[in-house]
């Protein structure tokens, strides 16, 4: 295969303001916050981009405007060593924008201008693509409006390809959480956070929320913050806590425990390395701001597995 990795961009531009002490109000008050920052975004983005530093020879498929953002974008991906050349520059369109309003807690609001997010249609996604690479990876299932109800049969045609594939949902600005059985039973790994598991199975508690997943999918791995994450597969559970880091922000950090997973998996490692290699990479990501900032290395990814312990 050309490729390890393909995944489906949401390309956007994360523009992050640290709000320190402040409480945004209308009535036109003006207020100091403590710091802002401008990089690039998107879940699939960021995963891409760890993909590629960990050794994966990864391909995207995506849009993006003919802006400023949309360079930033492009230029972000080719540098952490992902193949751009399926990206399309499309100059009738804005590059999508993420605005995260961060409090001293590290909660954040995310106000989204979906733009390029949505470009990506079914007819992007070729045959010989597909036949490409190994692994397919969905992410921000929820912002892919042009290719969303695609996706259960880009999902069959991958796997009668003999791809592998992942998914991790991300929020749903909807708040519905409507999900496709026939797009589930073609996906190989699922990787939600505490909360998406949860909304997505509609359960209270996390046993039950990944009892239920699993019962569709044959690998489910969870991220649970601080906490770590879990992974379930063929009826065995295991935990795993988070690395002991001083936390510059968590963007991202879920979108590098998902490459690391994969990272795992595509090499045959046991789940709970995979979920080693995932908890790793997103606590090492966390102590940088941004997505891609802190990302891990595959040399320091291979000496901590061959460590073997937790620090």
């Amino acid at each position: 295969m050309k490729y390890d990795i393909l995944t489906i961009l949401d390309t956007c531009a994360d523009f992050v303001v640290d709000l320190g002490d402040s409480v945004p109000e209308f009535g036109q008050k003006e207020k100091y916050v403590d710091s802002f920052s401008l990089d690039m975004g998107g879940s699939a983005c960021i995963f891409a981009c760890q993909c590629a530093k960990l050794g994966m020879k990864t391909t995207a498929i995506g849009v993006v405007g003919g802006d400023i953002f949309g360079c930033m974008v492009k230029d972000a991906l080719a540098k952490s060593g992902v193949d751009i050349s399926n990206i399309i520059t499309d100059k009738n369109i804005k590059t999508g924008l993420g605005l995260h309003l961060k409090r001293k807690d590290d909660d954040r609001s995310i106000l989204t201008y979906s733009g390029s997010i949505g470009a990506v249609m079914p007819g992007h996604i070729t045959d010989e693509l597909l036949q490409s690479a190994k692994h397919l990876h969905i992410g921000s299932y929820y912002l892919l409006d042009g290719v969303r109800d695609a996706l259960p049969d880009i999902l069959q045609r991958a796997k009668s390809f003999g791809l592998t594939a992942s998914f991790d949902t991300n929020w749903d600005p909807s708040e519905q959480w409507h999900m496709p059985a026939e797009l589930l039973s073609n996906v190989d790994i699922i990787l939600p956070n505490r909360g998406e598991a949860l909304l997505l199975t509609g359960c209270s508690d996390m046993d039950g929320a990944v009892e239920k997943l699993a019962d569709k999918i044959p690998v489910v791995a969870v991220k649970l913050g601080a906490e770590g994450g879990l992974a379930e597969s063929g009826g065995g559970r295991m935990k795993f806590p988070a690395m002991s880091v001083s936390v510059a922000d968590t963007i991202g950090a879920g979108d590098n425990f998902d490459a690391g997973f994969i990272y795992g998996y595509l090499r045959g490692l046991p789940i709970g390395e995979c979920l080693r290699s995932g908890v790793y990479c997103g606590s090492t990501s966390a102590e940088k701001a941004g997505g891609i900032a802190g990302q891990a290395t595959l040399a320091g990814l291979l000496d901590y597995l061959q460590r073997g312990t937790h620090i």
